[in-house]
């Protein structure tokens, strides 16, 4: 297992939350930092690809939000017990993905034509989701009695919705 785990992003839900979750989820302790907008220019440079959120593990960093969760869902036993269920757990999680970039367009629309098209698109893509949850679903949570990945990602997406 790795060592001590940094997560670096904004004081903000966002991108970061899933990955939050599931520390919570497991009880495993982690470095929340935080980053202001000051503290964000300095450290920017140092970055993959001078975006948050970062994972920091063993002196290496992880970047895009995705991959660190799916990272540390393996690290902490929340991403099945089979490859069926990883790939459960992913075509969850990149649903969710699919419905955080539909809202995103919801926020940045510029017009009330363009927030109405995108605030539709992204409830078509969220009955989508739904209707796949439904189908995969194996009891309490998606893959059974144990909360995985795929429940936190749900989780936060509608939580930010």
């Amino acid at each position: 297992m790795a060592g001590q785990m940094k997560l670096i992003y904004f004081d903000a839900k966002g991108r970061a939350e899933v990955t939050r979750l599931l520390f919570k989820l497991a009880g495993r302790d982690f470095i929340d930092c935080r980053l202001t907008k000051e503290e964000w220019a300095v450290f920017k440079p140092s970055t993959p690809k001078g975006q948050l959120p970062v994972l920091e593990v063993d002196g290496k960093m992880i970047c895009e939000s995705y991959a660190i969760a799916r990272y540390v869902a393996r690290e902490l036993n929340l991403y099945g017990s089979s490859n069926w269920e990883a790939a459960v757990v992913d075509m969850i999680v990149d649903s969710c993905s699919g419905i955080f970039g539909q809202a995103v367009h919801v926020y940045h629309s510029k017009t009330e034509e363009e927030k109405a098209e995108a605030a539709k698109k992204t409830a078509e893509v969220l009955q989508s989701t739904e209707k796949l949850a439904v189908q995969l679903k194996k009891g309490k949570f998606i893959l059974g009695d144990e909360a995985s990945l795929a429940d936190s990602a749900l989780y936060s997406v509608i939580e930010i919705l």
